[in-house]
């Protein structure tokens, strides 16, 4: 949340504004730059939420609420990041007096590699069939990590027509991309019982 002074968009000279706005952008900013850096390794940051207050198109944001998520597969890399962002979120505060931003972290969850042995059986499974693969960070929680505590697991993802896009209307896979993808399902779990 990020607390300044809500005033009149037109009356307020810009060296009496404390915009809870602008200093909002200025963290979506930063957040970006601090991704293209490749300081952070493979870093990933969205701002998804954002709510000025009061909100209205000729008053000057008093208040923000807005999210931020961080997403990276290394741990050492993301607390640097978290470090990173706190950091200017106090040069921030510094630089605008009469601006307070206050932080809570909402969820934090430690990176959760699958078993190689799973991942070798989809590459398998995936090259036998003719099929394109490759391993990457899928950057997403899912059911599949909180498994992984509690034995070997791994996730099969399959193409989608609009480069793979997801959480958003055109997401889509077609008919013959899900089937390969239950395909591949099934050698898994083929060959992995096998191995017992």
């Amino acid at each position: 949340t990020i607390t300044g002074r809500a005033a009149h968009a037109g009356a307020t000279p810009t060296a009496y504004r404390v915009d809870a706005g602008l200093a909002a952008a200025r963290i979506n900013v930063r957040l970006r730059e601090m991704v293209d850096s490749g300081g952070f390794g493979e870093l990933r940051a969205t701002m998804g939420v954002h709510r000025p207050h009061p909100g209205f198109v000729n008053v000057i944001p008093g208040r923000y609420v807005a999210t931020v998520d961080m997403r990276n597969p290394d741990d050492g890399h993301m607390a640097a990041a978290e470090a990173a962002l706190q950091r200017y979120i106090a040069e921030l505060e510094a630089a605008a007096p009469g601006l307070s931003i206050t932080t809570r972290r909402m969820a934090r969850t430690e990176v959760v590699p699958f078993a190689p042995r799973v991942q070798d059986a989809v590459e398998r499974a995936a090259t036998a069939r003719g099929l394109s693969n490759r391993r990457l960070f899928a950057g997403a929680g899912h059911d599949a990590q909180e498994w992984a505590h509690v034995c070997d697991a791994g996730m099969i993802f399959v193409p989608g027509e609009y480069d793979g896009i997801s959480h958003n209307p055109r997401e889509y896979s077609t008919s013959k991309q899900c089937g390969d993808g239950i395909d591949v399902l099934l050698d898994v779990v083929r060959a992995l019982a096998d191995e017992e």
